[in-house]
């Protein structure tokens, strides 16, 4: 086999790990309440239907009465591999019956030899520890005058016996079922997983995206773990202190990227869309317009999303604040709606979404107010940035989509199933709109390639964010020469 198949087979096999182990993260509490279901139904069934067996056992030596001072290793032998025969022969259980006073053999006999000596180990099973303690000794006494017509004479002498059982198995037969039932409610979970992940594919990697369409990468955004304190939002904003290093450069990146995009193409107005809520698009188009302020570009950022505005949250903003409902309806002029982030030292504006939600949403975008403010607003800033609803939600997207040059798509990394993806990509292209390209958002450093960890550095991150570092370097020069 060659080296690339060789590593191609490594590599699905990663994958297939990777995707199991992300199904398990959303399917862990079902293997747990299966494993303790089956667990616990085991243990009472075994203990309410268990019947009690106690088993009497004894060692023997077995002795040639012909060569009594000596041990018969050979006799032993032939007892044990005989003793099958003769119970089933019925001779031997006449004699026990007979010799217990009883009318049926009460109990199973069990004889082996113990190899290469003239030990044999007998033992008896039965629902009464007295009669199993009985009946073994009336097999010790007996067993040699059956089988005299078989081995010859012989005699037995008790080595070891257990005496009279008191234990009846109950304590150990009512884990171990329980731990088999566990065993059984475990694998089913386990198999639930598996079948999850083959249903429920989602994108993992840019090299998944890649591999559905021809759609660019724009860069890939690390997983995010921020404290939450209390009445605090989990939203992130770059303008804060402690933001996480490897999210900054990954974001710097991304922006130099979209940047030169709109310079080579002559765009000015991008839309930030996503296929589902809960990809971040919000998120990363509030920061995307942050960090591209900082770069001699004038930016205005609207809040599109007029049945769920969410910049407010990210930006701190009263929920007073009048918005692009306000200015569409004319209830506010423009210049009271915007906020203006100056004092930051960025050429920012932000334009929120409402005071309240609202349900008129495709009459105030379909409009021809919002397409004159979108005209009005071309002629002052460089940069339009659009947060939109999700394109495969709402038709919000798509009525937004004829006002832009491009939209950048962001996906979240293990939320969506790929055909829903599919399904949200193919409806803007159909819709005319030129997808700049794709943003992967909470990436693993499994998925990004560029070797993004959740916290601090270590040897594979560095030398992985040189490279970005050079390649962002050489990129901004590029964009700045041109």
């Amino acid at each position: 086999m060659s080296t690339t198949n060789t590593e191609l087979e490594k590599l699905d096999i990663t994958q297939f790990i990777d995707g199991f182990l992300n199904a398990l993260k959303r399917t862990w509490i079902i293997v747990v309440i299966l494993t303790a279901v089956f667990g616990i139904f085991n243990w009472f069934r075994v203990r309410n239907t268990y019947v009690p067996v106690y088993k009497a056992e004894a060692t023997v030596a077995v002795y040639s009465v012909s060569e009594s001072s000596g041990a018969d290793s050979k006799s032993a032998e032939q007892l044990g591999t005989v003793f099958p025969y003769i119970l089933t022969s019925g001779v031997l259980k006449d004699v026990i019956m007979a010799d217990m006073g009883v009318t049926s053999l009460p109990g199973t006999i069990k004889v082996t030899n113990i190899e290469g000596t003239n030990l044999l180990t007998i033992s008896v099973s039965t629902g009464n520890p007295d009669t199993a303690y009985k009946e073994l000794l009336s097999v010790i006494k007996n067993y040699p005058k059956v089988a005299e017509y078989v081995v010859g004479s012989t005699r037995m002498e008790i080595v070891d016996d257990s005496g009279v059982p008191n234990d009846s198995g109950r304590t150990v037969a009512v884990r171990s079922n329980a731990l088999k039932g566990a065993m059984m409610g475990f694998v089913l979970g386990m198999l639930l997983t598996g079948a999850y992940m083959l249903m429920f594919r989602t994108v993992r990697s840019a090299k998944d995206i890649r591999n559905l369409s021809n759609i660019e990468c724009l860069g890939t955004l690390p997983v995010y773990k921020k404290k939450k304190r209390k009445n605090t939002a989990s939203s992130i904003n770059i303008m804060e202190h402690n933001v996480q290093e490897n999210y900054l450069e990954a974001l710097r990146l991304i922006r130099t990227r979209v940047l030169r995009r709109l310079e080579e193409n002559k765009h000015k107005v991008i839309m930030v869309t996503s296929t589902v809520p809960g990809e971040g698009k919000t998120t990363i188009a509030a920061n995307l317009a942050i960090s591209m302020s900082g770069k001699d570009k004038k930016v205005i950022l609207i809040d599109c999303d007029l049945r769920n505005p969410s910049l407010q949250e990210i930006f701190k903003i009263p929920e007073d604040q009048p918005g692009i409902v306000e200015v569409l309806n004319r209830e506010v002029r423009l210049s009271q709606a915007i906020v203006n982030y100056a004092d930051y030292g960025m050429d920012l504006m932000v334009l929120f979404g409402s005071q309240k939600r609202t349900t008129a949403s495709t009459e105030l975008l379909s409009g021809e107010t919002m397409g004159t403010l979108i005209e009005g607003l071309k002629q002052r800033f460089d940069v339009i940035i659009l947060d939109t609803p999700p394109s495969a939600m709402l038709v919000d997207a798509m009525l937004v989509s004829k006002y832009v040059d491009e939209a950048l798509y962001v996906i979240m990394c293990d939320y969506a199933k790929k055909s829903v993806v599919v399904n949200g990509i193919q409806e803007l292209s159909a819709a005319g709109v030129e997808i700049g390209g794709f943003i992967l958002n909470g990436a693993r450093s499994s998925s990004t390639g560029y070797g993004y960890h959740s916290y601090g550095y270590n040897s594979r991150y560095y030398m992985s964010r040189q490279d970005d570092t050079a390649e962002e370097n050489k990129e901004e020069d590029a964009h700045v020469s041109g």
